[in-house]
């Protein structure tokens, strides 16, 4: 899972949702790296949601940083 810290830099940085769309295109990463490493993580810092991205402003899966992380 080498691109985790990555993502997770990114969401700590950045706060709120995002979709996998957008996080690969503000990290320079394939969609699909980006969902694979996401939900390989079993007590992960990074969640999953059903929410608004705050990039593309559509109601999807999105990315965001747990609030206890």
């Amino acid at each position: 899972m080498p691109y985790y810290p990555m993502i997770r830099n990114f969401l700590c940085i950045h706060h709120g949702y995002y979709c996998a769309e957008c996080l690969a295109a503000k990290l320079t990463l394939p969609v699909d790296a980006i969902r694979r490493t996401v939900s390989q993580r079993v007590l992960a810092d990074v969640t999953i949601a059903y929410r608004i991205c705050q990039s593309c402003l559509e109601e999807q899966a999105v990315f965001a940083l747990r609030a206890s992380a």
